[in-house]
């Protein structure tokens, strides 16, 4: 007889292994949740519904109740970090994925059965010191800069730092209607430490009166009123370990109890945001030939020779170099999927950079097997959406800030305007979602077709499908030159 053990950690690994596994098999769009959700007839250009200031940035975030968030089944959340500004470390039920609009910094993930392979070395400290402290030991650190997009797969919590000279600027799509987010559309971020304040209010109030709908006990965050026969500690603070007494965190965790109290973070006024006195010891911004190195070999990874411990989380894909598609005149596409980033197939999503120049015209297209949110990163210009009537739901001018949504299989365009061009970032709902092209489609039916179609004349029908531009950049002026 054969005797097999496994390690915690490796049962641990295997576990988190075959649940990304078998999310990514059947996993499919939560169609029950969004039943008639879209039936948009008019979308707006959203901006930030909601802010949280901290002692070292600020949360903003957009209510989920749009009409076009609840289509798409997601919602976003813009974080500004300071320069030494550290978020505190949290984690959701929804798959994130999150793109550097301004500023660098450094993300901690804890994936379970993981080892803590990575040793900080000794600072210059006295011998007796460093006898009496143990090196400190953790999972991998990651960098990342302007440009890059990062997956945090549901359930996995990450700290962000901003060791940079600016401030940090990202933007967050949380997928709440992810086959992964086995709870409802509601988003939540669980906070491991701190005092966070809430950070989408008006799910909150939802959650509230459904308790009190259902006579259940309400307990309202940020110092507001509770139930009188709940504990003074117990309403302290509102991080996860904020609801156990200190007596069972200091047992729990074998420490005494002033550190027990502290993890339960009470009355902290600096929110989900905090400034580090200093700086982090353990970064070193100086280091771009080791951040480089690092590039080049996540690059080299694929999805079969990597492991959950070791995945590539990041790729930056505003870099001129990077780009899928390129119109000298008009400007260039980039994209991310799970062919160029393999976790993005655990979270079901990828995304798009699009930077247009002056004039420039990305042609009408549509998204074939998802929807897409389109985030302003800077200067402005024009989208239109068309629906299956034929009707324009959307034809405003965006700007810096602004968020669209555009339903799947709706046809889209946008212009960018006349000073600045217009930059922006696409999150899909689909880590292989595919785009039709009006152009494309025009070229691949045959001539005939077009022309009983459209009542085209055989010229006007060689000039659609010959002359036109090749790729769906477009510029109207370099257009008409070449005629």
């Amino acid at each position: 007889m054969i005797t097999v053990t496994m390690s915690k950690p490796f049962l641990s690994l295997l576990t988190f292994s075959l649940l990304l596994f078998t999310s990514a098999c059947l996993a499919t769009r939560s169609e029950y949740d969004r039943l008639n959700q879209c039936q948009l007839d008019n979308i707006n250009a959203l901006e930030p519904d909601h802010r949280v200031e901290s002692e070292a940035g600020l949360t903003e975030t957009w209510n989920p109740n749009h009409p076009e968030l609840r289509c798409a089944g997601v919602t976003l959340i813009r974080r500004t970090i300071d320069p030494n500004g550290l978020h505190l470390p949290s984690f959701s039920p929804s798959p994130q994925l999150i793109f550097i609009i301004q500023g660098k910094g450094v993300l901690g993930l804890t994936f379970p059965g993981c080892p803590e392979t990575y040793e900080e070395p000794r600072s210059s400290q006295s011998r007796q010191e460093s006898r009496q402290q143990q090196p400190d030991s953790h999972q991998k650190i990651r960098r990342f800069r302007k440009g890059d997009i990062i997956a945090i797969p549901s359930g996995i919590p990450y700290w962000t730092y901003n060791h940079g000279d600016e401030p940090l600027v990202a933007i967050s799509l949380l997928d709440t209607s992810n086959i992964a987010n086995q709870l409802d559309s509601t988003p939540r971020v669980f906070y491991l430490g701190g005092n966070p304040e809430v950070e989408f209010p008006e799910t909150q109030e939802q959650q509230e009166s459904h308790q009190q709908r259902y006579s259940l006990p309400v307990r309202r965050r940020g110092g507001q009123h509770q139930l009188e026969e709940e504990s003074e500690e117990q309403n302290e603070g509102n991080s996860v370990l904020s609801g156990f007494s200190s007596e069972f965190l200091a047992e729990t965790f074998n420490t005494d109890e002033d550190t027990a109290k502290r993890l339960r973070s009470p009355r902290d006024k600096r929110s989900q945001i905090v400034r580090v006195e200093g700086g982090l010891r353990i970064i070193n911004p100086e280091e771009q030939e080791e951040e480089e190195e690092e590039q080049r070999s996540e690059q080299g990874n694929n999805g079969l020779e990597e492991t959950i411990c070791s995945a590539k989380i990041r790729e930056n894909i505003a870099h001129p170099a990077r780009a899928d598609l390129y119109n000298p005149h008009a400007g260039r596409i980039s994209i991310a999927n799970s062919l160029t980033l393999p976790i993005l197939r655990h979270l079901r999503l990828s995304a798009e950079y699009v930077r247009l120049y002056r004039n420039g015209i990305y042609a009408p297209h549509w998204n074939i097997n998802a929807n897409s949110l389109l985030y302003v990163i800077r200067g402005e210009g024009r989208v239109r959406i068309v629906n299956s009537q034929g009707d324009a739901v959307f034809d405003n001018k965006v700007r810096k800030g602004q968020l669209v949504v555009v339903p799947q299989n709706f046809v889209v365009a946008e212009q960018a305007g006349e000073e600045e061009g217009l930059e922006y970032v696409v999150f899909k709902t689909n880590d292989r979602a595919a785009v039709c092209h009006v152009q494309q489609v025009f070229r691949a039916t045959p001539a005939e077709v077009l022309a009983n179609a459209f009542g085209l004349r055989q010229r006007q029908v060689t000039e659609l499908k010959v002359s036109g531009n090749r790729v769906p950049l477009v510029h109207p002026q370099s257009q008409s030159q070449s005629h």
